[in-house]
């Protein structure tokens, strides 16, 4: 089932100039993350007060229920701003067909991420070096990508995207949404003005045009996770500039064109043309569905 992009734009009518001013797209972008900001404290204040509190030896369980409740707090919150803000249903994070949309993307990662170490180890630039002798590593890695690329997705995608969609249209959305996406990187440890770009390209372009298609975040989160976790908790690669110990501890040389060098594959070249093809064909197929929205100037003059 393929949502229909015009039910996510918002339903309130507002009679007064402060209540259109409230509901300008770009108003609302604010008021969103409004919405979200308290859940990001309330988030905070657990760790620190129960699961950074608990006991060493069971503290990773506090640290899984601290993330499967505050994943769903995380989508209520959204949820309520949806409906008491845009006054309509968030069709964008509804649960039916989530479990199908989250493991294709998460498939579709997998094997992206996999056919890019295959081609690195079969030249000779990737191998395993070891096994991490702790494999609770592969949920806790699991875990934590997860919820990252849940807020990731609900601010670049259901905020940034679709409200500047709203108003500028799907091209220009699409620009100006992965711009943000790449460039918000710049903070990450090995980050250069190329890694930018190339999370432009890895990040904005694939999880915006799977959003485009289906209008869920389900399809996009699986595929931003996935694409996380594999590259960095299953084949011990730095993800964004940052590494991990995952399942298998790596061992990667070879010109960083290449292999991404400090940064991961998300800098590889190889990496970059695969996920860019994914990425339009995901937007062939949101094109082809009608998932295109026109500029809100167009879309008035055509009402005429």
């Amino acid at each position: 089932m393929i949502i229909n992009t015009f039910q996510l734009f918002s339903s309130a009518n507002p009679a007064g100039r402060t209540g259109k001013v409230f509901q300008f797209p770009l108003g609302r972008i604010i008021i969103a993350c409004l919405f979200l900001s308290p859940v990001f404290l309330l988030n905070k204040v657990f760790r620190s007060v129960v699961t950074l509190s608990a006991p060493a030896d069971i503290r990773f369980y506090f640290a899984y229920a601290e993330a499967i409740i505050f994943f769903f707090v995380f989508l209520a919150a959204y949820g309520l701003y949806a409906k008491f803000i845009e006054k309509r249903k968030a069709f964008e994070i509804s649960s039916k067909l989530s479990w199908k949309e989250f493991g294709k993307g998460f498939f579709i990662s997998f094997v992206l991420v996999g056919a890019v170490v295959a081609h690195l180890a079969i030249i000779g630039s990737y191998r395993i070096a070891d096994w991490n002798p702790d494999k609770k590593v592969v949920i806790d890695l699991f875990i934590k990508f997860m919820i990252g690329a849940l807020l990731e997705e609900i601010i670049f995608r259901l905020i940034i995207f679709r409200l500047t969609e709203e108003l500028l249209g799907t091209w220009i959305a699409l620009i100006i949404q992965a711009v943000l996406f790449g460039f918000a990187h710049m903070a990450n440890d090995n980050s250069t003005l190329f890694t930018s770009f190339s999370v432009i390209i890895v990040g904005g372009i694939i999880y915006t045009g799977a959003f485009m298609y289906t209008r869920r975040i389900w399809l996009a989160l699986g595929l931003h996770a996935g694409w996380n976790y594999f590259q960095s908790g299953i084949f011990g690669m730095p993800n964004s500039g940052t590494t991990y110990k995952g399942l298998i501890f790596s061992d990667i040389q070879g010109k960083e064109w290449i292999t991404g060098g400090s940064w991961g594959i998300e800098a590889s070249y190889i990496a970059i043309l695969a996920v860019l093809i994914a990425g339009v064909y995901f937007i062939i197929k949101a094109k082809n569905a009608n998932q295109i929205v026109l500029p809100v100037w167009i879309r008035k003059r055509l009402l005429l």
